[in-house]
């Protein structure tokens, strides 16, 4: 298996930071998913409710670790503190400059950086557990996008893109 930092290497930090947002691009993602149609759009989705729903999701990876793999889970910090670094060191520097030049709210930032650091996160424990939510948002990402919302109930709805 590859290291946190060839996963960064290889997976994000070549990414063309919201290139595609504004134009609906064919996207194979595990969930469905709408378009949103502008940034005004996508900052209004990127909430509380957003954020305390991908949150229940990434506590579903740390409980299934600790009841199943404590032993792996035991470096979950160890794990982190490498990936931060190589966010803030890299792709995070892009985004806050990305984010400050198009005046977007700082949910913009906090939101792309707790995605970032998750799916990072998934790859790290997928030996144990197989990437899921995050992994996908990463797809995201990659197509130039942002997910920035879930509309409807988990998991029939659908993931919002812009």
């Amino acid at each position: 298996m590859k290291t946190v930092t060839e996963f960064y290497n290889e997976q994000i930090a070549e990414i063309a930071w919201f290139s595609k947002c504004g134009e609906e691009t064919d996207l194979t993602l595990h969930y469905d998913f709408s378009f949103v149609n502008n940034w005004k759009e996508a900052e209004k989705s990127l909430n509380s409710r957003w954020d305390n729903f991908k949150l229940e999701i990434r506590n579903g990876l740390t409980v299934s670790l600790h009841k199943e793999y404590l032993e792996a889970y035991r470096q979950w910090n160890s794990i982190t503190i490498e990936a931060k670094k190589l966010l803030k060191n890299g792709a995070l520097n892009d985004i806050s400059l990305f984010a400050k030049n198009n005046n977007l709210n700082e949910s913009v930032y906090e939101s792309v950086e707790w995605d970032l650091l998750t799916a990072m996160m998934e790859y790290a424990y997928s030996p144990y557990i197989e990437p899921g939510f995050y992994t996908e948002l990463l797809k995201v990402y990659q197509s130039g996008h942002i997910p920035c919302g879930w509309k409807g109930k988990w998991p029939e709805g659908q993931l919002l893109v812009f």
